[in-house]
């Protein structure tokens, strides 16, 4: 079985079509009309040919027939009969899915087409209810997206409410049900509307997305990301995360930058660009090497000012450079044009950088690695005094001493302040001021034998020049 969300639904369809349906008896409680129940069932059990002849020639009647102000999933809402609420969400979604236009255009043009089913989301015991509820609110809000430039003043109310309402399920530990919400994002995102809306309220809609991308790098622990894959009874699953829903969070990020301002912030934000470069170094699918690279494309070609610096940190060039002779032209064009721009930009920025430009940007990263300039005698005798007039930088190493969880950015800053302070004795009043001394010494007890050996260096290093400036 494979963890994919559109599983979950076409169980819960086909659970609620297997129930018989007492239609005499919803009549006698005025929940539907003789009418209302001929109409479904002229659709029900029918060829497709024959559902969508109908419904095409009387799309009105079957659109008020579902959210009209006396329609039947209004009253059986209202008088709280979760059976027949259901099966009228699950028919209305398959009517959705078999006359997508004249159907939702009908839908639409109903006065209030979300208010109902946006009230179906939240607050009911019945777990079915809401995904049935979401997956016509999907389709129903993307053609709206999609059929006139102007937004109504009741997709405007929608929308964000919608989302909000899908980063609660993404939050849920619920794999297909994320995976459910996530779809729900791809194919809304599409717009530049929708990418805005979004990111206005980022901070409840892509910190669950950034945490998935995380946990499918593998995390950070013991300063190494490692996208590990495994096969399980439930499908392939990298880093702890099914495969299908690490690609449709990828295809939803992927969407996202399209928009410039997202491309500006995304990594600043979520620092997303060293989990997806690790991603893109263990893919367990093509598709996944390719969406990878399609982010990370829009990223460097949107905002490249803000993009290169930290992918050129990830030292993720030389395994382009591999990757790229995995693939030709002619059998794969997009891929290798995704793969030259990024190698272009890349070598072009890595040519442009001097060694301590190089080293700056590391820092200013906070992802410190044992790049070459930190064993360096050379290097720091060259530089020591231009990092330490740097105050940015200075402060940066500062931060991260003080709340960098890695241990090897905890070991290299340790390195970095002892080396420092040694070469330039004068800046030890102004590290104790930072309070680094006392950080270094309280690293001494670290659990991580490299950081306990880096910071016992740096404290050498202050008490040697502990009466210096």
């Amino acid at each position: 079985m494979s963890l994919d969300g559109q599983n979950i639904l076409d169980e819960y369809k086909s659970l609620i079509r297997g129930r018989a349906v007492a239609w005499d008896a919803y009549i006698r409680y005025s929940l539907v009309t003789e009418s209302d129940v001929k109409k479904i069932k002229a659709v029900d059990k029918v060829s497709k040919e024959r559902r969508v002849s109908i419904v095409e020639n009387d799309a009105g009647g079957y659109a008020q027939l579902v959210l009209g102000d006396d329609g039947v999933l209004r009253k059986s809402a209202n008088g709280n009969r979760v059976d027949l609420v259901q099966y009228i969400l699950m028919w209305t979604g398959d009517l959705l899915e078999d006359v997508p236009d004249s159907f939702a255009d009908a839908l639409l043009s109903l006065p209030k087409p979300f208010e109902l089913l946006l009230s179906l989301l939240e607050g009911h015991s019945d777990p079915v209810i809401p995904v049935l509820t979401a997956a016509i609110l999907t389709p129903l809000l993307a053609k709206s997206l999609s059929r006139s430039s102007k937004i109504s003043p009741a997709f405007k109310d929608a929308l964000p409410k919608f989302f909000r309402y899908l980063a609660s399920i993404t939050k849920s530990p619920e794999r297909e049900q994320q995976d459910l919400a996530i779809q729900s994002y791809v194919a809304l995102l599409r717009t530049p509307y929708a990418r805005e809306t979004f990111w206005d309220i980022k901070e409840e809609t892509m910190t669950p997305l950034a945490q998935l991308i995380e946990e499918t790098a593998g995390g950070t622990a013991g300063g190494e990301r490692a996208a590990g894959t495994t096969n399980t009874v439930a499908g392939i699953v990298q880093g702890g995360v099914p495969l299908q829903l690490v690609y449709h969070v990828l295809l939803a990020v992927w969407e996202l930058t399209f928009d410039d301002t997202v491309a500006e912030e995304l990594n600043e934000k979520y620092d997303l660009i060293p989990p997806i470069t690790a991603i893109l170094r263990n893919p367990v699918k093509e598709k996944i090497t390719r969406v990878c690279l399609a982010i990370l494309v829009n990223l460097v070609t949107k905002a490249p000012s803000a993009n290169l610096p930290p992918l050129l940190v990830t030292n993720i060039l030389p395994y382009l450079q591999t990757l790229s002779q995995r693939f030709t032209v002619e059998s794969d064009p997009d891929l290798m044009q995704d793969l030259a721009t990024l190698q272009a930009l890349l070598e072009a920025f890595q040519n442009e950088q001097t060694t301590l430009s190089s080293y700056r940007i590391e820092v200013m990263s906070g992802h410190l690695r044992w790049s070459p300039p930190h064993r360096n005698e050379g290097f720091w005798k060259r530089h020591a005094r231009d990092i330490l007039e740097d105050t940015e930088l200075v402060r940066q190493l500062a931060r991260l001493l003080g709340s960098a969880q890695d241990k090897t950015v905890l070991a290299v800053a340790c390195n970095d302040v002892g080396i420092l302070v040694k070469e330039v004795p004068y800046s030890h009043k102004k590290w104790v001021e930072l309070g680094v001394k006392n950080r270094v010494m309280e690293l001494m007890g670290d659990s991580d034998p490299e950081v306990r050996y880096e910071a016992l260096k740096a404290v050498q290093g202050f008490l040697q020049t502990a009466f210096s400036g």
